[in-house]
Order: C-alpha cells, then sequence, then structure tokens
C-alpha cells in the first residue's frame, strides 16, 4: 500500500477497564507493598515515612489522584525558604505538583500530587506506572526538600 492508500481497518481494541479502588488494591498487593483503607474508605500506604493516598475522582471516578504528604514539618522560620524551593521545584519538573499548608500550630506541612485522567480506562501496567511514578517522583523531591531545610 502506498502512503496516502487508506490502509485496512484495525481490529476493533479490546475496551481498556475502567480504575477502581479493588484494581487499585490488587495492584498494590501484586507488588508486595502494604496498604491500608482508612475510616474514610480511602485507599493508602507509607512509603520512606511518608504517607500516600490514591483517590479516585471526577464525575464517574475516573481520575486517579495520588496524594502524599511528608513525615516531617518544617519551622515557620524556615517558610520563604520553603517557597522559593517549591517555586523553583515546579518549575523545573512535571511531577509530581508540590505544595505547602500552614497549619494553626505555626508548623509547615509539605504535599505532592500526580493526578492522570483515565476517562478511557487504563491497563494495570498503566496504572502501576502512574504509582511509581507518584511514589518516585515524590519521595526524590522530599528528599531533595530535607537537603534544602536540613535533617
Amino acid at each position: 500500500m502506498g502512503l496516502f492508500s487508506p490502509a485496512a481497518p484495525d481490529a476493533p481494541a479490546a475496551p481498556t477497564p475502567p480504575v477502581t479502588q479493588e484494581r487499585l488494591k490488587e495492584i498494590l498487593s501484586g507488588q508486595d507493598w502494604r496498604w491500608f483503607v482508612d475510616s474514610e474508605g480511602d485507599l493508602g500506604g507509607t512509603w520512606n515515612d511518608s504517607q500516600f493516598y490514591f483517590l479516585l475522582t471526577g464525575k464517574d471516578k475516573e481520575i486517579l489522584h495520588i496524594q502524599s504528604s511528608w513525615h516531617r514539618t518544617v519551622e515557620i522560620d524556615d517558610l520563604e525558604r520553603v517557597r522559593m524551593f517549591l517555586l523553583q521545584w515546579n518549575h523545573d519538573r512535571l511531577w509530581p505538583k508540590c505544595y505547602h499548608r500552614i497549619m494553626d500550630n505555626g508548623e509547615i506541612r509539605i504535599y505532592a500530587e500526580n493526578t492522570v485522567d483515565w476517562e478511557h480506562g487504563a491497563t494495570d501496567e498503566q496504572l502501576l506506572q502512574q504509582i511509581r511514578c507518584a511514589i518516585g517522583t515524590a519521595n526524590g523531591f522530599y528528599e531533595a526538600l530535607a537537603a534544602e531545610v536540613g535533617d
């Protein structure tokens, strides 16, 4: 066939299964990773002492939002340093999106997020890749932040 000749139609692709919490549990278990479901029904786990949550959002629960919180807090005296570090990190990298919150006691909590819209479903391999990316990039960020603010 020539470059502009119509090609024979491909066979229809098999439907890709929707993302569900049960599938996420199976993927985590398949890696021998420990996970939990909290009192609100959210799926979570701990890597390098930081908490990660695997949340399904969107109208049809088609968006996998992986959010983590650093196991440490930062003193308010380091606020400007943290803000500058976050600004540079988010400027230079696509993932994870990182941000901070100032708690009522004046301590700074640090968070990282990785979100993908799986509107048309996802394979287990695709989901595992997102999970590994979220955990790996968040932990890399937390390590870099620890070096910046001191251990």
